[in-house]
């Protein structure tokens, strides 16, 4: 009797450790490892920069960024000659406008880039990490949690906030549908 206990203990425990095994593990809240600042104008993607570890904790978490366009020369092929080009004593600001999208970068005097980012989208001329304005608050925000992680996204009534280590995001809301999506960071 005792050697019959014993051995349905032990089959039991091995078809749970199979059934463990088979069916897969899902985090929900997890971030994936690498999010880009991918940013869609005239029809043309440039991906400005790639970011590991996102978190409020930036001392603990050390966040990788890793500058992906690095030269105006490298968005001027995708996107074309800038709007506006602004000289100072800290290098050049290339900016590229379409009626109420603004998009610009800043690049140190040898023509290397900044971390300096700044986009400001008010029509659907442009879009960031897949958001476009008109989109509904649902659909961005499913888009968002998916690339951030649902701890760094923060939904209000008229506004989404995420939380990069570059500094937050700020997508504004009326009637349920995405108004302007504003990025800022240095």
């Amino acid at each position: 009797m005792k050697k019959m206990k014993k051995r349905f203990l032990a089959i039991s425990i091995c078809f749970a450790v199979l059934f463990g095994s088979l069916t897969p593990v899902q985090v929900a809240d997890a971030a994936p490892k690498n999010v880009k600042t991918t940013v869609r104008y005239k029809g043309k993607n440039v991906t400005f920069e790639t970011f590991r570890s996102i978190g409020y904790d930036f001392d603990k978490y050390k966040p990788k960024i890793k500058m992906n366009a690095k030269t105006y020369a490298s968005v001027k092929k995708a996107w074309g000659k800038a709007n506006k080009v602004e000289k100072n004593d800290y290098g050049t600001c290339y900016t590229w406008k379409s009626g109420k999208t603004r998009i610009a970068f800043y690049t140190y005097e040898n023509g290397k880039r900044k971390g300096d980012l700044f986009v400001d989208i008010q029509n659907k001329k442009a879009s960031v990490y897949g958001i476009k304005v008109g989109m509904s608050k649902k659909q961005a925000l499913q888009k968002l949690k998916k690339q951030f992680g649902k701890k760094y996204v923060i939904s209000e009534k008229n506004q989404i906030l995420i939380q990069t280590p570059m500094g937050p995001i700020e997508i504004n809301l009326k009637s349920g549908k995405v108004k302007s999506i504003h990025i800022s960071h240095s």
